[in-house]
C-alpha cells in the first residue's frame, strides 16, 4: 500500500479554511470524539466480529474479486482501501478509489492499440508514473508507435502483452490515495462516531490449487502505522480473514509485526463461498 507524502495536507489545512464545508466539519469532529472517548481494543474486536463487521469485510473482498483482471492465466485482484469509523451503528468502511486502477484497466482494453495506450499514459501524472515505474513499457510502446500497425510482429505483440500483464500485477497489488482523492471522499460520505484509521486489504488470491493463503502486513503498512498512528490491514484467508490493528506500532515507533493486534474470523462456509465467486468470474483477460 502507498500513501502520498502529502496525504495529511487536507487534514492539516482544513481547520484553517475560512468556511469549512459541512462534510469537512463532520470529518474533523471524528478526531475530537475519539480523543474524548478512545476506542479500546475490546470495542474494536467486538465491532469487527459482529455480524455487521463481518458482513462489511466480506463485501469488500467480494468487490475485489468482481473487479479482478486475468493476465497470462493469473487472476489479479486489486487492493482496496479508505478510512474507517466506529459508531453505535458499528464499523463503517469508507472507500477511496485508487486513481491508478482505472488507467490500468483501460490499458488492458487498449492492448491492440499501442498509440492509444501511449496517449492515455501521457495525458495524466498517474499515467506518466506508470510509464516510469513499469520496466520496458515506455520503450516498447515508443518502438511500436514508430511503425505502421501492419508491420508489428507477433513476437512484439506478445512482448507487449507480457509487459501489460506485469503492469497489472504491479499496480493492482497496491492501493494509493492522495489529498484530492481524500477530499472528494470526505465530501461524498457521511461521517459519524469515532475515527478508527486508514485501512486497506490484502485481497483474495487464486492459484492453481484454489484459494491462496493471505500475506501479513508489509513493511510499508507498518511504516504507515508508525507515522499515522494507525493503519489497518485486512488480510483475506481461505477460511476467513485476519484484521491487523497496527496502532500499537505507533506507540513503540517500531515496525515490529509481533506487536500488532490480530482479530481473526473463520467460518465453515467461507471457502466455498469465495471459491464459487472465482469460478463465476466473467472479467476482461489477457490471453
Amino acid at each position: 500500500m502507498i500513501l502520498a507524502p502529502v496525504l495529511s495536507a487536507v487534514l492539516l489545512s482544513a481547520p484553517f479554511q475560512e468556511q469549512p464545508t459541512e462534510k469537512l466539519q463532520e470529518y474533523l469532529a471524528l478526531a475530537q470524539q475519539t480523543l474524548a472517548n478512545p476506542i479500546t481494543p475490546q470495542e474494536l474486536r467486538e465491532a469487527v466480529l459482529s455480524d455487521k463487521g463481518v458482513a462489511a469485510i466480506t463485501e469488500i473482498f467480494k468487490q475485489s474479486i468482481a473487479e479482478s483482471l486475468v493476465v497470462k492465466g493469473t487472476v489479479v485482484t486489486p487492493e482496496l482501501g479508505g478510512e474507517a469509523t466506529l459508531s453505535d451503528k458499528g464499523l463503517d468502511f469508507i472507500q477511496y478509489r485508487d486513481p491508478i486502477h482505472p488507467i490500468v484497466r483501460r490499458l488492458v482494453e487498449l492492448t491492440d492499440d499501442p498509440a492509444a495506450m501511449l496517449d492515455l499514459l501521457n495525458e495524466s501524472e498517474d499515467g506518466r508514473n506508470i510509464l516510469k515505474t513499469t520496466g520496458g513499457l515506455h520503450a516498447h510502446l515508443y518502438q511500436l508507435t514508430q511503425k505502421p500497425p501492419s508491420e508489428v510482429t507477433q513476437s512484439q505483440r506478445a512482448l507487449l502483452e507480457s509487459i501489460i500483464a506485469s503492469t497489472v500485477s504491479i499496480h493492482f497489488k497496491t492501493w494509493s490515495v492522495d489529498p484530492e482523492t481524500q477530499t472528494a471522499g470526505i465530501e461524498s460520505n457521511e461521517w459519524r462516531g469515532r475515527y478508527v484509521g486508514f485501512w486497506h486489504i490484502h485481497p483474495p488470491r487464486w492459484g492453481r490449487q484454489g484459494l491462496v493463503e493471505g500475506i501479513e502486513p508489509s513493511m510499508g503498512d507498518m511504516t504507515n502505522a508508525v507515522q499515522m498512528g494507525q493503519f489497518i490491514t485486512l488480510v483475506f484467508q481461505p477460511e476467513g480473514f485476519d484484521f491487523y490493528d497496527l496502532s500499537p506500532l505507533s506507540q513503540t515507533q517500531q515496525t515490529d509485526i509481533s506487536r500488532a493486534r490480530v482479530i481473526s474470523h473463520r467460518s465453515p462456509e467461507w471457502r466455498r463461498r469465495f471459491e464459487d465467486l472465482f469460478h463465476k468470474l466473467t472479467i476482461p483477460r489477457l490471453k
